[in-house]
């Protein structure tokens, strides 16, 4: 019974400490300078009839299509995740989400990992349900381990109030091993 139980806990804190979420890009459009999506928003590139009136917190067009190059390698098993707050969620409003990798340098290796084009109002409370991606080994065999993601108003009009991409990082399996280890010891220690 108490070996069950010890390796129970020790199993837990393998687990919560097994993956982190971090936010490595956000965007609020609350720029100082009208469309100031890549001095000011971080974004590598802007395409597309649409842009941000200073100080609106708005993206709006017919069409853009914004890019962002997350410059961190990611590795297999790491969770890609991104979405986004719409302003405009009314039918026949379509909103596009892409996550793409690639090796950080060639755009010939770029390879569409997940693609999702929405319906404004299939959007729940205005937020665009997550599109993720989990990496692969054969990702990073190919040696596409960097991330590239695309957000646009593709069809009519659309109005965004920001968008986000997230990276959850699987430890390596020696990290997390030294952390259910030392779970281990606390528990034995305190049995003592």
């Amino acid at each position: 019974m108490i070996k069950n139980y010890v390796v129970a806990a020790s199993l837990g804190l393998v687990a919560m400490a097994s993956s982190q979420a971090v936010t490595v890009f956000s965007d609020t459009f609350d720029y100082t300078t009208n469309g100031a999506f890549v001095t000011e928003g971080g974004w590598t590139s802007h395409t597309g009839n649409g842009g941000s009136d200073a100080g609106s917190g708005i993206m709006w067009g017919n069409g853009n299509v914004l890019e962002y190059q997350h410059g961190d390698a990611v590795a297999a098993g790491d969770v890609i995740s991104m979405w986004a707050t719409l302003q405009r969620d009314w039918g026949g409003y379509f909103y596009s989400m892409d996550i793409t990798l690639w090796d950080g340098v060639n755009d010939g290796s770029r390879v569409q990992a997940a693609f999702v084009n929405l319906e404004g109002n299939s959007a729940t409370g205005k937020v665009l349900d997550p599109l993720s991606y989990t990496v692969t080994g054969a990702d990073i065999a190919a040696g596409r381990d960097h991330v590239v993601i695309q957000y646009s108003h593709s069809q009519n009009w659309g109005e965004t109030q920001d968008v986000t991409l997230d990276v959850t990082a699987v430890p390596e399996p020696s990290s997390a091993a030294l952390l259910g280890l030392g779970g281990l010891a606390l528990i034995l220690r305190r049995r003592k």
